[in-house]
């Protein structure tokens, strides 16, 4: 009997691309942007980095309200897949950037946005990273993401970054926070019926001084 031949992860990965391409923007991105006070403050060269940027429906929403964005994916199939949706006039303000979370170093922005992302660093590197991020945002700037939790289906299963609320709560220490929202649910993933344990935050770097 012939050998079941597997997918590539590259080719996997534009599957999931592909799976989410037609999805609106994240509800949360959506939250992010107009919920938080972005009127109080000029827009014009507003930054951006979308972290894990995948298909890219965030990162045109973000082009689309005039932004600037550093779109950021460990894959590079991600950044071509995203290259080819973008519309000439918003090209002049979009930078792709093919990049693991390991190690990452990250220029200043007002907003650095995670959907989904965070959780597929290596545990091990997670709080250089959540540093990173802490660093590189402006004074006044805010993170958005999400986190998986410790009753997530696949905590323990995969090596994967998973967080008690307990832990959540240390992590948005020293910030404002907009919203921390707890979700668990039965749902799917690109590979099936999953359930899910995540938290939801948009946190607020303050001002100093």
């Amino acid at each position: 009997m012939p050998a079941v031949k597997r997918p590539t992860p590259s080719a996997r990965w534009l599957g999931y691309y592909r799976w989410t391409a037609g999805r609106p923007p994240r509800e949360l991105l959506l939250r992010a942007l107009d919920h938080v006070a972005w009127e109080s403050k000029s827009r014009a060269g507003k930054t951006a980095i979308d972290l894990g940027c995948g298909a890219g429906n965030d990162t045109l929403e973000l082009l689309r309200r005039g932004w600037r964005v550093l779109a950021i994916d460990q894959q590079p199939a991600a950044l071509k897949f995203v290259a080819r949706r973008i519309p000439n006039r918003w090209k002049s303000r979009v930078t792709l950037l093919a990049a693991p979370m390991e190690g990452l170093s990250l220029p200043r922005a007002d907003l650095v946005y995670a959907s989904f992302s965070l959780p597929f660093c290596a545990p091990e590197q997670f709080g250089h990273l959540w540093k990173t991020i802490q660093g590189a945002l402006s004074p006044g700037g805010h993170f958005a993401g999400q986190l998986f939790g410790d009753r997530d289906e696949w905590c323990g299963k995969r090596p994967l970054t998973f967080h008690s609320v307990r832990q959540v709560r240390a992590l948005a220490r020293g910030y404002h926070v907009e919203l921390f929202r707890e979700i668990e649910e039965e749902g799917r993933s690109f590979e099936g019926p999953k359930h899910w344990h995540y938290f939801e935050v948009v946190l607020e770097k303050p001002h100093r001084g």
